[in-house]
C-alpha cells in the first residue's frame, strides 16, 4: 500500500480492485472488518477515517461499488452497497458511515454531464463528500453560479477531490425556488475542523467554507433530473440503476451504518452472555440463573430478531426499486422508501438500547466497547433523515392523495 501526499487528499499509486460479484465484495469487507476493529481508538481519536482506512476502502474495490464499468467501478448496485455498509459498520460505525457516503455518491457522480464525469473519474481514486444543509447567497452569473456561503456535515471531507453541494436557486423560467447539484473541486473550499463528538467520532463530518467560488453550469445538475431519472449522465450509462429513483439507489443505504453498529454491540453482547452461561455454577454468577437471565436472552432474541426485520425491509426497498425507471415509480412508493430508512434507523436504535440495558455497570467504563458501540449507535440514527416524524408525516400524507390509498 503506498499513498502519495496531495496536500489533505490522499490518492493511491495502484488501481483499485474490480469486484465481479456480491460474494466477492461481502468477502472483501469481511476481510477488512478486523482491520477497522483494530483501528477504532485511532479513528476516534483523529476525528476522521485514518489514511490507511481509506487505502484500504479504495484498494479493496468496494467503493466502486455504484461506480460505472465505464470509469473502472462494478456497478454491484444498493442490495451490495447495503450489506458492503453493514458489515463494514459491524466493526467500526465510522468506517461504515463514511464508507456508505462514499460509496453513495459514486451513483450520483455518474448522473453529471459526461464532462464532468470525465474530469472526475481522471483519478481512478477519486472520492467525493457532500453537503445538503447550506447556507449563503447562490448567485446565477454569466455561464454558471457564484457561491459565497457554507455547508454543514460533510462526512469524510478530509480525504475528498470533490464536493457536491446541494442548494436553492431561482428556477429562470418559474421564479420558483429549486434544488440544484454543484460540483466543487477540493481547492476551492476551507474545510473547518468542528466536529467534536460523543459517537460517530471518526467521521469527520466537518463544516466547509465557501467565498466567491465560481461553479460553471457544466459542473452542475437540476435534482429534478436526478429525481426524474433523465440526468445528463444517462448519455453514457446504460445500467437502469442510474435512471431510477435516488432513494433506492444514493440514500438507499443510509440506516445500514445503524444496523451494523446495532450488529456490533447484539455480537459483543453475545459474547458476554455466552461467558455467563457456561459460568453458571460459579457462586458470583448464581444471581443470573432463572427468570433474570431467562429474560435477558428473551430481551436479546427480541434485538436480534428486530435488527434482522429491518435490515430485510431495507434490502427489499433496494431490490424493489433500485432498477425501475423512476418515472414508473409512484410518489407513494418514493415515500415509502424515505419512510423506511428512519424506520429502520430508530428500531435498530431501540433494539441497540434495549440491550444495553442489560449491560450493567461495567458498560459504563469508558474502556468498554459496549458503551462506545452504543453511542455510535444512537449517532447514526440522528442525522436529519433519519428522522422518523416528519418522514412518516410525508409518507401518510402521500398514502392518503394516491388515488389507490
Amino acid at each position: 500500500m503506498t499513498l502519495t501526499d496531495q496536500g489533505p487528499v490522499y490518492s493511491l499509486t495502484s488501481q483499485p480492485a474490480v469486484l465481479t460479484s456480491y460474494d466477492e465484495a461481502m468477502e472483501a469487507a469481511r476481510s477488512l472488518g478486523p482491520r477497522l476493529r483494530e483501528r477504532t481508538a485511532e479513528t476516534g481519536d483523529l476525528r476522521r477515517l485514518p489514511d490507511e482506512t481509506v487505502a484500504d476502502l479504495l484498494e479493496s474495490g468496494l467503493i466502486g461499488v455504484m461506480k460505472p464499468i465505464r470509469f473502472g467501478g462494478s456497478e454491484l448496485g444498493a442490495e451490495t452497497l447495503i450489506d458492503v455498509t453493514v458489515e463494514l459498520a459491524s466493526h467500526c460505525a465510522s468506517s461504515g458511515w463514511v464508507y456508505m457516503l462514499w460509496a453513495a455518491h459514486m451513483w450520483l457522480q455518474a448522473l453529471w454531464p459526461p464532462a464532468a464525469q470525465e474530469e472526475m473519474f481522471a483519478n481512478p481514486n477519486m472520492v467525493a463528500s457532500s453537503v445538503v444543509s447550506t447556507s449563503g447567497s447562490v448567485e446565477r452569473v454569466t455561464g454558471g453560479y457564484r457561491w459565497t456561503g457554507r455547508g454543514f456535515f460533510s462526512s469524510g471531507i478530509d480525504h475528498c477531490s470533490w464536493l457536491t453541494a446541494a442548494v436553492s436557486v431561482t428556477d429562470e423560467v418559474t421564479g420558483e425556488p429549486v434544488r440544484r447539484w454543484l460540483l466543487i473541486p477540493r481547492e476551492d473550499l476551507e474545510i473547518i475542523d468542528d466536529w467534536h463528538t460523543i459517537g460517530l467520532r471518526g467521521t469527520g463530518s466537518k463544516t466547509i467554507v465557501l467565498t466567491d467560488v465560481f461553479v460553471p453550469f457544466e459542473r452542475t445538475l437540476d435534482n429534478r433530473d436526478v429525481e426524474q431519472g433523465s440526468a445528463p449522465g444517462l448519455q453514457i450509462h446504460s445500467n437502469p440503476m442510474y435512471g431510477a429513483i435516488s432513494q433506492a439507489n444514493f440514500t438507499a443505504a443510509m440506516a445500514a451504518p445503524a444496523i451494523g453498529a446495532a450488529r456490533g454491540l447484539l455480537g459483543a453482547f453475545g459474547e458476554k452472555l455466552r461467558s455467563k452461561l457456561s459460568n453458571t455454577d460459579r457462586p458470583e454468577m448464581k444471581g443470573y440463573a432463572g427468570g433474570g437471565l431467562e429474560t435477558t436472552m428473551a430481551r436479546y432474541a427480541a434485538a436480534v430478531a428486530q435488527v434482522d426485520a429491518v435490515h430485510a425491509l431495507t434490502w427489499q426497498n433496494a431490490a424493489r426499486f433500485s432498477r425501475l425507471p423512476a418515472a414508473t415509480v409512484s410518489a407513494v412508493d418514493v415515500a415509502k422508501c424515505r419512510r423506511d430508512q428512519p424506520f429502520t434507523a430508530q428500531q435498530s436504535r431501540r433494539a441497540a438500547n434495549m440491550i444495553y440495558e442489560e449491560c450493567g455497570g461495567s458498560g459504563l467504563l469508558e474502556s468498554s466497547e459496549l458503551q462506545r458501540i452504543w453511542r455510535d449507535v444512537n449517532a447514526a440514527a440522528a442525522h436529519r433523515g433519519l428522522t422518523w416524524d416528519w418522514q412518516a408525516d410525508s409518507w401518510v400524507h402521500a398514502f392518503l392523495a394516491s388515488p389507490s390509498a
